[in-house]
């Protein structure tokens, strides 16, 4: 019987680093926006791999050409990349924009939504903007819209 190793995941063909004190089947308690320059996600064949996440950096793409929008941040949840926005800080309103608010394939806007909203208040603090204005492009953009519209 061929026992499997634990620490190299299903399907792997190519090598990956991981500490010694890893520990697989710990729950990840992660929440975070990434910039397209994070060391997460900028090897996109690697991002591709690991999470099944296909991310193309859309401000290099000409404008009618573009699926999610100019400046485009995934953002993860625990172990999954479940959502993408496309930001936009408007300095002389104050205010950061969501111009778009994607779900990724299998997630659901109720689990998003609300962690996404308090890493956009955080974002918004961080840029010193007041507001934060949903705008309704996207499957998450209304359940958004909804949690930020409540006490943040």
């Amino acid at each position: 019987m061929v026992r499997s190793d634990p620490r190299r995941p299903a399907g792997w063909t190519e090598p990956g680093f991981a500490p010694q004190s890893l520990r697989p089947g710990r729950a990840i308690d992660a929440s975070a926006l990434l910039s397209p320059f994070d060391s997460l996600i900028w090897d996109r064949r690697r991002t591709e791999r690991i999470f099944g996440f296909r991310h193309s950096f859309e401000l290099y793409v000409p404008a009618a050409k573009r699926q999610f929008g100019y400046y485009v941040l995934p953002y993860l949840l625990g172990d999954r990349i479940v959502a993408r926005v496309d930001l936009k800080a408007d300095r002389v309103a104050g205010a950061l924009l969501v111009q778009g608010a994607f779900l990724e394939d299998g997630s659901e806007p109720a689990a998003v939504a609300g962690p996404l909203a308090l890493e956009l208040r955080a974002m918004a603090g961080w840029l010193g903007l007041d507001d934060i204005v949903v705008a309704g492009r996207g499957d998450l953009a209304p359940a958004l819209a909804a949690q930020l519209a409540g006490p943040g």
